[in-house]
């Protein structure tokens, strides 16, 4: 009885010192942070509607404080363009962070890769943080990829598991997310998306499954087999034109 009653003691005390700002209206008129940044498809094309917010966050086992910095959306341009104040307390290495959070579930789902394509397990969050900020004139500049959503037939034959737990799937990945440069697995200056993982896997003896990839890309088809308890893996490099009649088979 006491371990329950300190348990709830403990709960109070966290609610109480916890606390939520939303400072997302205020206008910075003078030493301003300033969060920019845009978001293209195939061909440079601008990505519109993509919704870009920002918190400054700190907690520990007993606080929590949340302060939203920034609410805004890509224009018909493609781009965002933010201009918030930061605190005293939150300058340098204060324990807390800044979190920049990417939500594009407002764009097409039939013509754009997503983050969450509606098959479950699809493309990884492309949110980020900054562990600190050291001056108020900073400017954070971010550019983002979005594939243009196309598909491809993939057969994978022959699947007689040998044991419960053998599996036969196919997973795509893709250029997508954060601008960085270079990536040489998919000749792309652009980071690596995935989709699959348990979702585009055999359940029949012969399977025949459309399975989306990123339109005018490199990308990769990475076949997974769980044979007699044995993993495998195999990657293929495949374009994907505009249009594409690509079909792939494999067997198990």
């Amino acid at each position: 009885m006491k371990n329950l009653f300190r348990i709830f003691a403990l709960m109070f005390i966290f609610a109480s010192c916890s606390k939520t700002e939303d400072d997302t209206n205020d206008q910075c008129t003078g030493n301003c942070t300033i969060l920019k940044g845009n978001f293209v498809t195939l061909n440079t094309e601008p990505v519109p509607n993509v919704k870009v917010s920002m918190k400054y966050i700190k907690s520990n086992e007993l606080a929590f404080y949340s302060r939203k910095l920034v609410d805004t959306k890509s224009d018909q341009n493609g781009n965002f363009n933010s201009n918030f104040f930061i605190k005293d307390n939150e300058i340098g290495n204060t324990g807390g962070y800044f979190h920049i959070d990417i939500d594009d579930s407002n764009i097409d789902v039939n013509k754009y890769i997503r983050t969450n394509n509606l098959i479950g397990n699809t493309t990884t969050d492309i949110g980020f943080a900054i562990f600190s900020i050291t001056n108020r004139d900073t400017i954070i500049d971010k550019t983002f990829y979005i594939p243009k959503k196309a598909y491809i037939k993939v057969n994978l034959n022959n699947f007689t598991p040998l044991q419960s737990d053998d599996y036969f799937e196919v997973q795509t990945l893709y250029p997508f997310g954060p601008k960085i440069g270079v990536n040489t697995f998919l000749n792309s200056e652009y980071s690596t998306g995935f989709s699959g993982y348990g979702n585009w896997r055999a359940t029949n003896n012969n399977n025949l499954l459309n399975v989306f990839v990123a339109e005018g890309e490199n990308n990769v088809i990475r076949i997974l087999r769980r044979k007699n308890g044995v993993n495998t893996s195999e990657d293929i490099s495949i374009f994907i034109p505009q249009n594409n009649t690509i079909e792939l088979t494999y067997d198990f």
